[in-house]
């Protein structure tokens, strides 16, 4: 059990690496959140279609019809598109006055960009981690190896957090506190889980719950975090970052 729990922190903490490397930047500037948005962007596409709603196919194709299989998959994912939608319409939106400078607007839509990616990141982690800690709990050598896999896929992410933050206070320091605490969603939220639900949770459920955060993680993309790189009159940092959000995100995949 000890084991599984430090896979877990492990593959959760690894959040806070990517807010390292936020500490290494300059002082942020347009240029920088339009990509870091795009960036963000770029990661949960490739990550939500590239690997978290093919494992639900995959998964669900073992005990059904690969097309039966497919089809739940999709529905799972536009359920969390819906979901994502009325969870949006509960943020408040920023209320700005005449009178406010340019600069003031982009720092209130920083921080809406980098609240909405952070909630997105923290529903992302909670499967992860269940399945980290499950997984090493039955077996601690396959659960090394998806701490890696998980590990290296939290490290953009924690980039992707942590930049908008420091772009909208200021602040290194927070950005790298909100990057580690969005990996401990894995840990905290696993452990959790495992106390009270172990009986409860079963593989279809948290492959279905994989495939309905893809769906969520989507709509946050196309709909806040790429139009988001792209309201700051930095069209080509904002492609860029979600190229390259892409790319980092692809070779951890393929590496797995």
């Amino acid at each position: 059990m000890l084991t599984a729990i430090t896979l877990t922190f492990a593959a959760g903490l690894s959040t806070g690496i990517g807010g390292l490397i936020v500490l290494l930047c300059k002082k942020p500037t347009e240029k920088m959140l339009a990509a870091s948005l795009g960036f963000a962007g770029g990661v949960m596409l490739t990550v939500s279609l590239m690997d978290m709603l093919p494992v639900t196919v995959s998964a669900y194709s073992e005990f059904m019809g690969k097309t039966q299989a497919a089809l739940s998959a999709i529905s799972l994912f536009v359920c969390g598109t819906a979901i994502a939608w009325l969870l949006q319409n509960c943020l408040p939106e920023p209320k700005m006055k005449p009178q406010k400078s340019a600069d003031s607007v982009m720092l209130v839509k920083a921080a809406r960009s980098a609240m909405v990616t952070t909630s997105v990141i923290v529903l992302h982690n909670l499967p992860e981690g269940i399945l980290t800690m499950f997984t090493g709990y039955g077996d601690p050598r396959l659960g090394l190896t998806l701490t890696l896999a998980i590990a290296l896929h939290n490290i953009p992410e924690g980039i992707a957090v942590s930049m908008p933050i420091y772009y909208a206070t200021g602040s290194k320091m927070k950005g790298l506190l909100a990057s580690v605490a969005s990996g401990l969603a894995e840990p905290v939220g696993a452990v959790l889980a495992f106390l009270f639900f172990k009986n409860f949770i079963s593989p279809a459920f948290l492959d279905g719950m994989i495939a309905t955060i893809a769906g969520i993680m989507c709509f946050v993309s196309y709909n806040e975090l790429i139009p988001g790189s792209l309201e700051y009159g930095e069209n080509k940092y904002g492609i860029i970052g979600m190229l390259c959000g892409t790319v980092v995100m692809s070779i951890g995949i393929f590496l797995l």
